[in-house]
């Protein structure tokens, strides 16, 4: 992935800082430390185990008023938000279907689906629900959606490549993009930010990618002719075993028009049909010699790929694996969500 330098313009959040010195030992103050670093390189996973490390050594009521001043940092409390943001992305795309979902597409050889439900409030709001399992490792499936300056290889409707506006450790980025549907009749304009999850205990990438929003430095209007579209992804991407990948997607899309039931099946069988097909046909692709995603995969500059290898050898991955069509329930992830957060 190409690097930028980020101003963190379009972070949800500014940090105030670490806590005062009073109060506060030596060791506490080198966590914190160590924590703002995480933070800053938004690896909120690598922070709650240094936190739950930090308030383990203070168990003690020996160090209650340490512990409080500590849990009540702007830095602490926005660790927090994140984890929870974390788990509500998880919780998402593990309700598999809605009662009221019908399928717009699937290809049951190939292990494929997508289900989409109208918004009761709102016309031109959509959800959708995707399924889909790669028979190639994560670290190669997800470098086809990952590294976007190659996403036009095998996403047809982008009429070109993304800029990538702000680029934290590949974790925490904001691209923009314009795209086109339907003959043209469709002209798309995407500005969206994308906070990344590694759990290589879990054997998976979480991902939740939502429009910018106005107010931001780095909000900038669609481009003259196209409409945006207000997007609200979240993704879980699970190895299964060496040789395997499942996406569980779940998502939300604001059009500038009224979604009807053709609309919905028009545009849901052309990402089917196409955008599926080609991503997967991107990914093996992908682990060919001298693919386009070579350079980026050996390189490996923000780290993600090594620890995406990890997550394909982890116990929860060859777990997953022993389930050739990988159809699993929600109790097959689940355990690693509800993990407590740190107090």
């Amino acid at each position: 992935m190409l690097t930028v330098q980020s101003s963190r313009s379009c972070r949800s959040y500014h940090l105030a800082g670490l806590p005062g010195d009073d109060g506060l030992s030596q060791a506490s103050k080198g966590s914190l430390a160590r924590l703002q670093m995480l933070v800053e390189g938004a690896d909120f996973l690598g922070a709650e185990v240094e936190l739950t490390k930090l308030m383990d050594e203070l168990a003690d009521p020996a160090f209650a008023d340490e512990r409080a001043i500590i849990s009540a940092s702007p830095l602490v409390m926005h660790i927090k938000d994140e984890l929870r943001l974390y788990r509500e992305v998880a919780q998402h795309c593990c309700q598999f279907t809605q009662p009221d979902s019908f399928l717009l597409y699937s290809n049951e050889h190939l292990h494929q689906s997508i289900h989409g439900s109208f918004d009761r409030h709102n016309p031109r709001v959509f959800h959708y629900h995707l399924r889909m399992v790669f028979p190639f490792q994560l670290a190669h499936v997800f470098s086809v959606a990952f590294e976007e300056e190659l996403s036009t290889e095998w996403n047809s409707m982008l009429l070109k490549t993304p800029e990538l506006i702000e680029n934290e450790q590949g974790l925490h980025t904001v691209t923009s993009s314009q795209a086109s549907a339907m003959l043209g009749l469709l002209k798309l304009d995407f500005l969206d930010r994308t906070q990344r999850f590694i759990d290589v205990e879990g054997g998976m990438l979480v991902e939740y990618v939502k429009t910018v929003e106005e107010g931001y430095d780095c909000h900038r209007p669609p481009i003259k002719g196209f409409k945006r579209v207000e997007n609200d992804l979240k993704s879980i991407w699970a190895a299964c075993g060496p040789e395997k990948t499942l996406l569980l997607q779940a998502g939300t899309v604001q059009l500038p028009i009224p979604v009807t039931k053709w609309l919905a099946t028009s545009i849901g069988g052309l990402a089917g049909r196409h955008l599926i097909s080609n991503m997967v046909k991107t990914a093996q692709r992908a682990t060919q010699p001298g693919n386009p995603w070579d350079k980026a995969m050996a390189e490996d500059t923000c780290g993600i790929y090594s620890k995406l290898y990890q997550c394909a050898q982890s116990p929860a991955s060859l777990a997953r694996s022993r389930d050739r069509e990988c159809h699993l329930s929600n109790s097959d992830f689940q355990r690693f969500f509800n993990r407590t957060l740190p107090h």
